[in-house]
């Protein structure tokens, strides 16, 4: 009996202590569960676009955590992690790319910014805006994607690219920063005035200049040259072409260089000539013509008159008569059978003006000793008595304080003025300052050749 009551007392005592054993590993696989789950959750704050959330997690990454707080990123957008640490906490910051339009001075630029605030966004853009009183947000408002921000007043330079002039609400920084403020990107010989590292300063006018060198290639013409050969059968001023001209062409490649679209310099790269021009050839005029000496101004009919009597006592002296009514007209002058011509008359009288010029290019703006008619003219020929104007056509004969000339040139504008004329001087350019100008009377002779 004694030995079945050890038997009994030790099979209790181990029953006992395997309960108590399972107990203990019960309890120690409850408590560890319990301190695990505590130990790997922690708080994190998600600063969105100036919004703030703050969540209790146990993910370390932050896409995980963004995923968490169901919180997706834009290809653009971007997470500031600099306050964050994974499995501790602290502050995710997530900067949104919005498109934003400022608006100033009825001109309108887009900018891409990343700042949570409308103050930010001027700041990050690079404007001056002295006060919220400026601008039609408050420098605390969140911004919008698409928002337009419009500035009311504030400090300016002024841009001129081209033919374009703006203003910017721009005054720190340098030019260069105001190039890259409204989004022109630089080429290799693009410039400013002032030059890009110049300090920006409010009311200052910056200029661009886009600069491109393109290589051209024209064909041009050659222009015949003109061979002259003396004639003596012709009379002088008189030409005839005896083998006419004809133009060659050639092929020029340039480099031009174009300021903000506009030729500035061309150089000469290549030159090839595809034909040959042929020159010219014209007879020009020797023989010399004999011009007849120019009667005086006649006395009117009724001055003639009153003094016939006197006329023909002197007539009768000098063994000359001379009739008052005979026409004022030269008799070297042949009529062509035109009586009037634009409302004027053969025989009409005006009160005018004349001038003088020569054959020079300061007078004719080339030197080509070709009148508009085709008269040949030269230095220190006999007087052709010739004239230029614009008012009677070509050929037509004008008497000039007396003396006949031939119209066989024009001039500028103040040659079409009825009564105004500006005689040829051969004697060149000197000569018409010393024989001068001044009034005169003119009469119609001759209308056209």
């Amino acid at each position: 009996m004694k030995k079945q009551s050890n038997v009994a007392a030790k099979s209790r005592t181990k029953k006992l202590i395997a309960t108590a054993i399972a107990t203990l590993v019960v309890l120690a696989v409850f408590t560890s569960t319990v301190f695990a789950d505590s130990y790997g959750k922690y708080n994190v704050t998600i600063v969105d676009g100036g919004e703030k959330t703050t969540i209790v997690t146990t993910a370390k990454e932050p896409i995980d955590i963004l995923k968490t707080a169901g919180i997706t990123l834009a290809s653009d957008d971007k997470m500031d992690i600099t306050a964050f640490a994974g499995g501790e906490g602290g502050t995710i910051v997530i900067n949104r790319l919005n498109t934003v339009n400022v608006k100033f001075d009825g001109k309108v630029q887009t900018y891409d910014v990343y700042a949570p605030t409308v103050g930010e966004a001027i700041d990050e853009i690079g404007l001056t805006v002295p006060d919220e009183s400026s601008a039609n947000y408050k420098f605390s408002d969140i911004v919008k994607d698409g928002m337009v921000i419009e500035i009311k007043s504030a400090p300016y330079v002024t841009l001129v690219t081209g033919d374009s002039t703006a203003k910017y609400a721009k005054t720190s920084g340098t030019v260069e920063d105001l190039i890259k403020l409204v989004g022109i990107k630089l080429a290799k010989y693009d410039y400013t005035e002032p030059a890009l590292d110049a300090q920006l300063k409010e009311g200052m006018t910056v200029k661009f200049f886009k600069v491109v060198y393109l290589t051209e290639t024209k064909n041009e013409k050659i222009k015949f040259k003109t061979v002259e050969k003396e004639d003596s059968e012709l009379e002088v001023g008189e030409t005839q072409v005896v083998t006419k001209g004809k133009n060659g062409s050639k092929s020029m490649t340039y480099e031009v260089k174009y300021v903000n679209g506009k030729a500035a310099k061309k150089t000469v790269l290549k030159e090839v000539v595809k034909s040959k021009a042929k020159a010219q050839v014209v007879k020009v005029g020797t023989k010399q013509v004999e011009v007849a000496e120019a009667e005086p101004e006649q006395e009117t009919t009724t001055q003639a008159a009153s003094t016939s009597s006197t006329a023909t006592t002197s007539n009768k002296k000098s063994g000359t008569k001379k009739s008052a009514s005979k026409s004022s007209s030269n008799t070297d002058v042949t009529p062509n059978g035109v009586k009037s011509y634009n409302g004027m008359t053969l025989g009409q009288k005006f009160e005018g003006r004349y001038t003088r010029y020569c054959m020079c290019a300061q007078c004719c703006g080339v030197e080509t000793g070709v009148t508009a008619s085709g008269k040949r003219v030269w230095y220190n020929m006999p007087d052709p008595h010739y004239v230029a104007l614009n008012w009677l056509p070509m050929g037509s004969v004008i008497k000039l304080n007396g003396t006949n000339y031939t119209v066989v040139d024009r001039g500028g504008g103040g040659l079409s003025a009825v009564g105004t004329a500006d005689v040829f001087t051969p004697e060149g350019h000197a000569a018409c300052y010393r024989l001068g100008c001044g009034s005169c009377t003119i009469e119609i002779v001759r209308f056209g050749w």
